[in-house]
Order: C-alpha cells, then sequence, then structure tokens
C-alpha cells in the first residue's frame, strides 16, 4: 500500500493535469448545548493548508490543519486549550476509463488528550447531474486510537466507513460561489473502539460549506457541521465557523 502511494504522489508532482493549494484562516464555534454536552468542545481559531490535484490517474486532496494554534484559547472549566492537528489525505485511482475508483483516506487527529487514525480502503463512484457533482464510496475502516486519562488504546479493524460528498457551483450577485455537503459515516464500530472514545456504534459528521470567490485567488468561507458521535463532541453537536482563504 505504501508503494502505491508513492508512485500516485510521484504522478502528482511530475504531471498534474489540475492542481491548486490554498490557506484558511479561519474561527469555529459550537453551540451552547454543544458545549454543555461535550467537555472537550469549545471556540478556537485554526489555520489550514490544503492541495488538491486531478490528473489523469484520478484525484488527490490533502490537509493538515492546526486548530488553536499557540494554544490562545482556552477550554472549558477554564482550563488551558491545546492545540490539536489534524491530517487528511485522500485519494481515488481511477478504475479503467469507468466512473469507479481504487479508494484510500486516512485521517489522523492528535493533541495532548487524545489520537485517533482512521484509515479507510474501498471504492468510490463519481457521477455528474448537470452542474452537481458527486463523489459516494463504501469501504472498510482500520482505526488505530488513544486516550491519555484513561489509558485506554485500540488498534484493528473497526466496521466500515461511508462517504457522500456532493458539490454546486453556482453564479450570484456577480460572484462565484460553490455549495459542498460532505457526509462521512462509520458504522458498526468495534467495541473496544466504542469503549476507548466514547463512541456509540454509528457515528458521522456532516459538514455544510458555501465558499465564495471574491477574486480568482481570494474567497471566503462558511461552514455548519453536524456531529454525533465523533471526534471531540461524541455526544453530539453542531459546529459553525468562518474563514479567509488564498489560493495559490
Amino acid at each position: 500500500m505504501k508503494k502505491q502511494l508513492v508512485i500516485a504522489l510521484a504522478a502528482f508532482v511530475v504531471a498534474p493535469a489540475m492542481s491548486a493549494t490554498s490557506v484558511d484562516l479561519g474561527y469555529k464555534a459550537y453551540t451552547s448545548d454543544t458545549k454543555s454536552d461535550n467537555g472537550g468542545a469549545y471556540d478556537q481559531p485554526f489555520v489550514k493548508l490544503t492541495h488538491f490535484n486531478k490528473a489523469d490517474w484520478g484525484t488527490l486532496l490533502a490537509y493538515v490543519k492546526l486548530e488553536n494554534p499557540g494554544e490562545i484559547e482556552d477550554a472549558q472549566q477554564g482550563k488551558d486549550g491545546k492545540l490539536t492537528v489534524k491530517s487528511l489525505l485522500v485519494l481515488d485511482k481511477q478504475i479503467a476509463e469507468s466512473q469507479y475508483n481504487f479508494w484510500v483516506q486516512n485521517f489522523l487527529v492528535s493533541n495532548r488528550t487524545v489520537m485517533e487514525d482512521n484509515f479507510y480502503l474501498g471504492v468510490t463512484t463519481n457521477r455528474k447531474y448537470g452542474d452537481l457533482l458527486i463523489n459516494a464510496g463504501l469501504g472498510v475502516n482500520y482505526s488505530a486510537a488513544h486516550f491519555d486519562p484513561t489509558g485506554a488504546s485500540f488498534d484493528g479493524i473497526s466496521g466500515y466507513a461511508a462517504v457522500i460528498n456532493a458539490r454546486y457551483p453556482f453564479a450570484f450577485a456577480g460572484l462565484k460561489h460553490s455549495l459542498s455537503v460532505n457526509y462521512e459515516g462509520q458504522i458498526d464500530r468495534d467495541d473496544e473502539h466504542m469503549s476507548t472514545l466514547g463512541y456509540d456504534s454509528y457515528g458521522h459528521q456532516i459538514i455544510t460549506t458555501l465558499k465564495t470567490s471574491v477574486t480568482d485567488s481570494f474567497y471566503t468561507k462558511l461552514h455548519l457541521t453536524h456531529f454525533d458521535s465523533w471526534g471531540s463532541v461524541p455526544n453530539d453537536g453542531i459546529e459553525y465557523g468562518v474563514a479567509l482563504g488564498f489560493t495559490f
């Protein structure tokens, strides 16, 4: 698998058909009910570096996100906030000339309290309905997790993963916009995985994002996310935020 990723990354570097790199500076917040139900949820700034590439072999998306950089925001109950590092790699390798892809995805979140890594391996499909673009997939989930306060850990196969990514570009008020909805769910998690992080058997996140291009390089983003048994809000919650971004 590592060899396949190296080959794909090499193709990405040598002969990209379309690529873009961007930086987002933003701030995210949670509703009061979310904070009441989840001790690890608190408002904080973030910075995110993203790279996307589309080539003949398929697509690659990668990002690194720093939440609460510099630990400038305090957590709840007056506790010191913490830096959280998140990284994502999504590789869709087109199968022959079809609308299907071999799908590899890895998401890592880590801070001084908790670490979780989810590795998906499966198949996705790309569909287009007019201007609406949809990517959907299903695969196996391999997870590794550690929760420092209890010392609990997990490492192994943990059920299945499903994704649906939809994007609709449109023009309004003389500006270009893009509305996207990204669903990611984990199904039939392993009992030890659930026990380690306080999860239910099923969990998901649904991210709705409105991106507005102010110029060819500068844009704004508004996002609204619903979590259920996911990340720092295992007891269900809503996150919202705003970001300014620059593409180069």
